[in-house]
């Protein structure tokens, strides 16, 4: 980490010189995850002589953030000392944003403070919560992406209504489920499938208990459905582009990547592709559409797809055949042009 560090109107000393060594040393340990190049400490602390005042102005640059603290006091030692620790604070902040931490820590650690006092078992330490946090860090984003798909199918086949579950509360849920259960986890499967598996579990059990308590529950401004059934699957799909932000769309990289769309016509076919894929991925059996999703957009073996669904090998290969001639054969009847 490159830093520079000015002293105005006042005469440092070996005590301070050692003391911002060691303080710029810890930060440069913190900032060990960003590109070295790209992060630059600079600093100036100032004397006031007429009021013995020591104030100090510290900025970090990062990658996509600046971080910048202040602070005054009457001792030289003490005012960088604190305004080391803001930095800290600030960049420990800043971390957890980018693992997306703000997404569930807080939730799923209150849960597990009252399990824990439920059941009056020890708590964790907070060395074994750094561990895991650690550990699956790394996958938080990817199962981020996968729950937030997995819940626009259930939407478009109405298992799910809008603001029934949200991929915040699924991946926190996870997370504390792998949390309470990471010793028994299955020594066979990678920490992303794992976790996969215990997302599909946990999204099936929900979207099983909202529809039960769905069916014991008569609305009284309850409207008769105005599009009959058979033409509700010829448009099942369209409703999501309605009910979803733009930053919640079922987009077609959501579904098969295609990068290249360089002239507007062809924007417009991609987008008349994108929406009938899908309607038609949703039309699928949940049993071939998860086995299509995990192969294809995972990137799951079929070994890995069997053990994360619980299926044997020989239905999963079955169940992949049967997703891709039934697209396939939806796509050619369609007319759209496929690109090669």
């Amino acid at each position: 980490m490159r830093h520079d560090i000015t002293f105005k109107n006042f005469e440092t000393h070996d005590r301070l010189n050692t003391l911002i060594e060691r303080l710029i040393a810890g930060l440069e340990r913190q900032t060990s995850s960003f590109r070295q190049e790209a992060v630059f400490l600079h600093g100036i602390v100032e004397k006031n002589p007429t009021r013995e005042l020591y104030r100090i102005s510290l900025v970090l640059n990062l990658p996509g953030r600046t971080l910048v603290a202040q602070d005054e006091r009457h001792d030289a030692e003490a005012v960088i000392r604190e305004a080391f620790i803001e930095l800290e604070r600030q960049l420990k902040k800043y971390k957890e944003l980018l693992r997306n931490e703000h997404l569930w820590k807080r939730p799923a650690r209150r849960e597990a403070v009252r399990q824990e006092r439920k059941l009056g078992v020890a708590p964790a330490t907070e060395r074994q919560r750094l561990v895991f946090l650690d550990i699956i860090e790394p996958h938080l984003e990817k199962l981020y992406n996968f729950v937030r798909r997995e819940i626009a199918a259930y939407l478009a086949t109405g298992d799910l209504a809008p603001g029934d579950l949200s991929a915040e509360d699924v991946v926190d849920a996870v997370v504390l489920t792998a949390f309470r259960s990471w010793d028994d986890r299955p020594a066979r499967l990678e920490i992303d499938r794992w976790l996969l598996r215990l997302a599909i579990d946990h999204l099936a059990a929900e979207v099983k208990r909202i529809n039960e308590e769905r069916a014991v529950t008569v609305h009284v401004e309850e409207d008769v459905p105005e599009t009959p059934p058979e033409e509700e699957v010829v448009t099942l799909g369209d409703e999501i582009f309605d009910f979803y932000q733009p930053d919640e769309d079922l987009r077609l990289e959501d579904i098969v990547p295609d990068p290249y769309v360089p002239t507007p016509d062809q924007v417009l076919e991609s987008r008349d592709l994108q929406r009938y894929i899908n309607q038609t991925l949703a039309q699928l059996p949940r049993a071939w559409r998860m086995s299509f999703v995990l192969y294809h957009l995972e990137g799951l073996s079929i070994p890995e797809i069997a053990e994360v669904t619980g299926q044997r090998v020989v239905e999963v290969r079955r169940n992949l055949r049967y997703a891709r001639e039934f697209l396939r054969e939806k796509l050619m009847e369609s007319g759209l042009k496929i690109a090669a």
